[in-house]
C-alpha cells in the first residue's frame, strides 16, 4: 500500500506542480508519513481482530482528538464561546458512549469471528483489536495536526507536502514490517502478485483521498474538517462490514448485538455532526 501511496504522490506533484518547501516542514511531513503508517498498522490489526464495523466506529474518536489538536495546538476556531465549548463537550460524550456500546457487541469466548461461518475466535482477542483501534486514533491525530501545521501555518502547497509524506510512509512501513518480529516482511515478499497489485491500488486510492482531504483542511482546518471526513468514513465502513461481511452474524444473541451496534453508531455519528455544526 505504501508503494501505491508513493506512486500517487508522484502523480499529485505532476498534477499540482512542485514548489519550494522549508527543510523543517519537509522533515515534519516526512515524520507525519511515518506516524500515519503506525496508526494504519494498528487499524489493520483492529480490523483483522474485530472487523471493519466495530473498528471504524472506535476510529471516530480521532475526530474528537483532532478537534482538540486543531483548537489547542493550531489555534483554529478562536471565537469559541463557553456555550459552544459545552456543546463540544456533549458531542465528545456522545462519541464515547456510542463507541462503548459498539465495543459491547464483541462476543464472549467461543463465539464466531466477524463474518466467519466456521470455528469461533476468542472474544478477548476481538476486544484487544478494539483497543488497537483506539490507540490508532492517537497516531492519526498526531498526523493530522502535523500536516495541518505544514499546510495552514507554514503555508506549504498540497502537492509538495504530499510528495514528502509518501517517502515517510514507505520508510515507516518497512520499519513496522522489520520490527514486528512476526515475519511480515518475509510474508510480503512471498505474497502473490495479485495481492501486491491490490495493495498498490489501495495506496493510489488513499493518495487521491488524502490530497482531497488536505485541500479540505486548508479551507476548514482539522477541527471541523476531520469530523466530516471521519463521520462519512464511519458510515460507509460500518455498513460495509455489517452488510457485506456479516460481522455481527454468528453471535448467541444477534438481535441485541444489532440494536447495540445501531444505537452506538447513531450516537457516535450524532456526536460528530453536533461537533461539526455547533
Amino acid at each position: 500500500m505504501a508503494l501505491g501511496i508513493l506512486a500517487g504522490s508522484v502523480v499529485s506533484v505532476i498534477a499540482l506542480g512542485a514548489a519550494g518547501m522549508a527543510p523543517m516542514m519537509a522533515a515534519l511531513a516526512f515524520l507525519g508519513g511515518m506516524t500515519w503508517v503506525v496508526g494504519n498498522y494498528l487499524l489493520i490489526i483492529a480490523v483483522a481482530r474485530a472487523g471493519m464495523a466495530r473498528s471504524f466506529i472506535v476510529i471516530n474518536f480521532s475526530a474528537v482528538l483532532s478537534f482538540i489538536g486543531g483548537v489547542v495546538f493550531l489555534g483554529e476556531l478562536p471565537g469559541l464561546t463557553a456555550t459552544r465549548l459545552a456543546i463540544m463537550a456533549g458531542a465528545v460524550g456522545l462519541v464515547l458512549l456510542g463507541s462503548y456500546l459498539v465495543t459491547t457487541t464483541a462476543p464472549k469466548n467461543g463465539s464466531k469471528a466477524p463474518g466467519s461461518k466456521g470455528a469461533g475466535t476468542d472474544g478477548g482477542l476481538m476486544r484487544k483489536g478494539l483497543i488497537a483501534a483506539f490507540v490508532a486514533t492517537v497516531f492519526f491525530t498526531v498526523y493530522n495536526t502535523m500536516i495541518a501545521y505544514v499546510l495552514n501555518t507554514a503555508g506549504t502547497p498540497v502537492g509538495i507536502t504530499f510528495v514528502t509524506i509518501a517517502p515517510g510512509a514507505v520508510t515507516g512501513a518497512i520499519l513496522v514490517a522489520v520490527l514486528s518480529r512476526r515475519g511480515e516482511l518475509k510474508d510480503w515478499l512471498s505474497a502473490p502478485v495479485k495481492w501486491h497489485m491490490l495493495a498498490i491500488i489501495q495506496g493510489l486510492m488513499w493518495a487521491t483521498a488524502m490530497v482531497l482531504i488536505m485541500f479540505g483542511w486548508m479551507g476548514t482546518g482539522i477541527a471541523l474538517g476531520t469530523p466530516v471526513q471521519v463521520g462519512t468514513q464511519t458510515l460507509v465502513s460500518s455498513l460495509w462490514g455489517v452488510m457485506a461481511f456479516g460481522e455481527l452474524r454468528g453471535l448467541k444473541d444477534p438481535g441485541a448485538a444489532y440494536i447495540k451496534f445501531a444505537a452506538g453508531a447513531a450516537l457516535t455519528v450524532a456526536g460528530i455532526v453536533l461537533m461539526t455544526l455547533s
